[in-house]
């Protein structure tokens, strides 16, 4: 039995999975399995995974009709035989120490969930396998929780964790709504006692170059999904922490931002006039929880000083950012 269980879902992913997976298998750490669900592919996605295993007994192919990223993440788990299980993206980048620095932070710590730094890179980014420096910070519930509202060191993101495999089935994942990281990530560390940060950007979530005029079509059913996954969090951190209202306001202002994005290119706009009006009326009513917020990102407080102004002239200032920064339209 390997103590780790990777699960990448995979859909439509030919033309980045082989990168992500030949990161997998050149772990300088090795008791693992590799567990790639082919998410009804219409590509050459299948006949990739199918080569992996071929080649390499660590690989596991899990084939599935559609079922979307938290059912092919659910019935990953379901499968794996790992005591641990860490998420990795089919169009994403890891370091070759990913899982040794993740194990090495689960050794010397013995906390119950580890998490690593993640950052953006261009597609064209390629990891430099030299062994970074890094530190291991012992953080307890209150303060991981802190780190994953205000976003300076934890993410919301389900990947670069390492989790213990009966979590994930005593949680599994919200099938049938998008926003499953927003509505998920939060359950884990209400439960953890302890967190190991690992200071080391080990992780790298690839932006995807994008078009305003190419992007994808939003529908009243994503914002408002977005919409729930926002306050659920919102509401069941406070639930437990009462006294870290500021650090709530700080993530709900950052993705009532984004929402009012997605809410401006939605097909279904008129529907969704009451919830954008909201949006902005609280964040007008709560801006000072984030500029006076020592804890919350610099990016963070200008984007709420800005949107505080004018939503419109945040919006239109937005797009142009993303053309620099070749940031994809989700």
């Amino acid at each position: 039995m390997p103590l780790i269980s990777v699960i990448v879902p995979a859909y439509n992913a030919d033309k980045t999975l082989e990168k992500t997976v030949n990161d997998i298998l050149n772990q300088t750490f090795s008791d693992y399995e590799l567990i790639i669900v082919n998410d009804g592919s219409s590509d050459n996605t299948l006949s990739l995974i199918q080569k992996f295993a071929a080649l390499d007994s660590r690989v596991k192919s899990l084939n599935q009709s559609n079922g979307g990223l938290s059912n092919a993440r659910n019935n990953g788990v379901k499968i794996a035989s790992g005591e641990y299980i860490t998420f990795i993206d089919a169009d994403d980048r890891v370091e070759l120490y990913y899982l040794e620095y993740l194990v090495r932070a689960l050794k010397d710590t013995h906390a119950e969930m580890i998490i690593g730094r993640t950052d953006r890179v261009k597609e064209e980014f390629a990891p430099s396998n030299e062994l970074q420096k890094f530190s291991i910070e012992l953080l307890s519930k209150k303060e991981a929780v802190k780190e994953m509202l205000t976003g300076r060191k934890i993410t919301v993101g389900s990947c670069n964790r390492l989790v213990p495999k009966s979590w994930y089935l005593e949680f599994p994942f919200l099938e049938g709504k998008k926003y499953e990281d927003l509505s998920h990530s939060y359950k884990l560390h209400l439960k953890a006692e302890s967190v190991a940060f690992v200071d080391a950007y080990i992780y790298h979530y690839v932006m995807r170059g994008g078009s305003i005029t190419g992007s994808k079509v939003i529908s009243l059913g994503q914002c408002q999904d977005y919409y729930e996954a926002i306050n659920l969090c919102s509401s069941e951190v406070l639930q437990q922490f009462g006294d870290i209202e500021e650090d709530i306001a700080v993530l709900k202002y950052r993705d009532y931002m984004s929402l009012f994005l997605l809410i401006e290119r939605c097909t279904e706009k008129d529907i969704n006039d009451k919830m954008c009006d909201e949006i902005i009326s609280w964040c007008k009513s709560n801006w000072r929880y984030v500029s006076f917020n020592r804890y919350a990102p610099l990016e963070v407080k200008l984007r709420a000083f800005l949107f505080r102004i004018s939503p419109r002239l945040y919006e239109k200032l937005y797009y142009i950012g993303i053309r620099f920064k070749g940031k994809a339209i989700s």
